[in-house]
Order: structure tokens, then C-alpha cells, then sequence
């Protein structure tokens, strides 16, 4: 898929470059077309193709704004690049099944894993497949994002970004909620909740 496809895609123009505006179109495409949301036989194909193209598009965005003078560059700085999940002449840690996995909710949108980030995003993409659909899945980034239908609430997407805390071993979950239709989300306490819950369930 070429950068043009991908922005004709998403209903936007090739000089676009605010990643707000290409998330915003992003999200109002996955109202459109997302299987939960639209009966058409192709949606399901189509929104693989709204994903692929939106993360073309934000690498696309991410190599420009990398690569311009530090003084013309505006917004957050681009993330650093991922670390290796260890070193050449180290061993890769040892295994530990995800029953051996603490769960707590430490705040309203955040949940903390006992486990380093590499096992911890791990069982939570297993844990998220039973929960509804993954979306969009970047491993050197630590992020996820999965579409869930709630029981009389609208469909959300929820997006996971994890962080590693190195000094006690554990990995924190940070979430956040947007509504894909014109009803607001449920209250991200309740989800962080919910989720939270069926992490439990699966280390169980």
C-alpha cells in the first residue's frame, strides 16, 4: 500500500500531517466500517485495510517529523527507539506462566502486571482476544488496541500503553476509552475494572 492509498483511504489529503487529525479519521472510519458496527459482508476486510493504512500513515508522519531540524519540528518529540528485550551476551529471562502473575487495579485507568513488559503485554494480547477484537497490536511500542462491545453500552475502543517499572519488576497498564458512536463511553473506571477482572480470570 502506498502513502496516497493510505490517507484516500482514511478520507484525507496527501499534505495532511497533524497526527490528530489523521486519529481522528482514523477512529471515524472504524465507526463506518468495523464488522460491530456494519453488516456489509467486506467490513471486516475494509477495516483491516483502515488499520494497515493508519499505521502506514503515522510511520509515514513519525520518519518526516524525525528527520526535520530540531527547530522546526512541533508537537511531542517522536518515541525512542525500542530497546532490546535483552543484551547479546546475556540469556533471555526465564519463562514464568501467566499464573504466576499478580494483577492489581492501582488507579481508575491503570492496572499493574507482576511481570517484566515483555511476558506482561504477552498475556495481556491473550487476554484481549477474549474480550473482544485486537485492532491495531505494536510490540516495540508496547501499545494495543482492541474494539469491544459493552452489554447496552456503544462499542469503545480501548487503547492499552504499557510501562515497564524496572525497580519492582512490574509492568503498569495504562487505558483509555473512546466511543465509537455518538454515546459516550462508559466510565473508564468501570472498564479498568472489567478488564482487570478477566486478566484475573485468565491468570487463574
Amino acid at each position: 500500500m502506498r502513502f496516497e492509498e493510505a490517507m484516500t483511504i482514511l478520507g484525507l489529503h496527501a499534505s495532511e500531517s497533524d497526527r490528530a487529525a489523521v486519529r481522528t479519521a482514523y477512529m471515524a472510519a472504524l465507526r463506518r466500517h468495523h464488522p460491530d458496527l456494519n453488516p456489509d459482508s467486506g467490513a471486516t476486510e475494509m477495516t483491516a485495510r483502515i488499520t494497515s493504512a493508519y499505521r502506514l500513515v503515522c510511520d509515514v508522519l513519525d520518519d518526516e517529523l524525525a528527520t526535520r531540524p530540531a527547530s522546526t519540528r512541533s508537537g511531542a518529540p517522536p518515541p525512542p527507539p525500542p530497546r532490546p528485550r535483552f543484551a547479546v551476551h546475556e540469556t533471555p529471562p526465564p519463562y514464568r506462566p501467566y499464573t504466576d502473575i499478580t494483577i492489581a487495579m492501582i488507579s481508575d485507568d491503570t492496572i499493574e502486571l507482576g511481570a517484566p513488559p515483555d511476558i506482561a503485554f504477552a498475556f495481556l494480547v491473550q487476554t484481549a482476544h477474549q474480550a473482544g477484537d485486537v485492532t491495531y497490536l505494536d510490540r516495540s511500542a508496547a501499545m494495543l488496541q482492541l474494539v469491544v462491545n459493552f452489554v447496552n453500552e456503544p462499542a469503545c475502543q480501548i487503547i492499552f500503553d504499557l510501562q515497564g517499572r524496572a525497580a519492582r519488576g512490574t509492568t503498569e497498564v495504562f487505558c483509555t476509552i473512546e466511543s465509537m458512536e455518538d454515546r459516550p463511553a462508559p466510565p473508564i473506571g468501570a472498564v479498568t475494572r472489567f478488564l482487570a477482572d478477566q486478566l484475573q480470570s485468565a491468570a487463574t
